[in-house]
């Protein structure tokens, strides 16, 4: 499902398998289907996997942006809560950081600078 969804998501990436064949990204699903059969593996799992990613690509992808359209797959409130946390107050303020490595690079030029003035 994910090798097809993102393989539909970015169609002009040219791909190259064992350096025997180039081709376009969305044709990388049925490309590893064909060398999974080429394995003696089953078909069914890599099927399935094109069948579950062409739904989702297209709920997620293709139908909100026609007319009429909307997104159908939205994640539960719960697990919004859940998973997102609080927000940022508009108050909050972060405390600067201090820089990397401890040291003060050109430090000593500024410390300079600032006694002569």
């Amino acid at each position: 499902m994910l090798v097809y969804v993102w393989s539909r998501r970015n169609p002009y990436v040219r791909m190259n398998f064992f350096g025997i064949m180039n081709f376009q990204a969305p044709l990388l699903p049925w490309v590893l289907l064909v060398f999974s059969l080429l394995l003696g593996n089953s078909a069914m799992i890599d099927f399935v996997g094109i069948a579950v990613g062409h739904v989702y690509f297209f709920l997620e992808d293709v139908f909100p942006e026609r007319p009429g359209g909307f997104h159908i797959l939205r994640a539960p409130q719960f697990l919004k809560n859940l998973l997102d946390g609080p927000g940022e107050e508009a108050t909050y303020n972060p405390l600067p950081e201090d820089r990397p490595g401890g040291y003060q690079w050109g430090g000593a030029e500024r410390e300079a600078e600032d006694d002569e003035q």
